[in-house]
């Protein structure tokens, strides 16, 4: 009778105890439960400053600095706008296949803000793509952004000519991913 008091009397503690550590685990996620709002932009790149290029002595283009303005088009009002990129890359000519990485800001024409953050993006010869996770700033404080891009070919850029008042676009990417709201992961 002691041995079945005794072991009732650690299953019950071992139960208060899981139940004091766990509860507040039990209630963190849905609390603190992010928001997704899916996202479809283009970011088409109308003009630009060319920045730095030079050719390494293994034929590789580097482009550092390149400053381009963009035309941002949007499924959401969250980044439907302007935008500003700032590009560096690593191309060999022979093949077109290289990587890039950079700096961007888009500002929306619906918020009293903007979104920055980081892109990279690869073409290589299975593919090309990249991923851009950028922060907002102002109204759009406390939100995040995480998109999978995919750049546009010359083709799809041409059909875009209207939003660079009838120009050819320099390069665009196709944006896809999500407004997140705390802005975590």
């Amino acid at each position: 009778m002691k041995g079945t008091i005794l072991r009732w009397s650690l299953v019950l503690a071992l139960v208060a105890i899981l139940a004091m550590f766990g509860a507040p685990l039990a209630v963190s996620p849905a609390a603190a439960a992010t928001i997704r709002i899916p996202i479809d932009n283009y970011f088409i790149c109308c003009s630009m400053d060319p920045g730095t290029m030079w050719f390494s002595d293994d034929g590789i283009l580097h482009i550092r600095d390149r400053v381009l303005q963009a035309v941002v088009t949007s499924n959401e009002d969250y980044h439907a706008g302007t935008g500003q990129n700032w590009a560096n890359a690593n191309i060999d000519p022979a093949t077109g296949y290289g990587t890039y990485h950079g700096y961007m800001e888009i500002y929306p024409t619906a918020y009293d803000g903007l979104w920055g953050g980081h892109w990279s993006m690869q073409i290589t010869p299975s593919g090309a793509g990249g991923i851009a996770r950028l922060q907002g700033y102002g109204e759009l404080s406390g939100l995040a952004t995480k998109s999978e891009l995919t750049p546009l070919p010359p083709p799809v850029l041409a059909n875009l000519a209207y939003l660079c008042g009838g120009n050819q676009p320099i390069s665009g990417v196709h944006a896809v991913g999500f407004v997140m709201d705390p802005g975590g992961e």
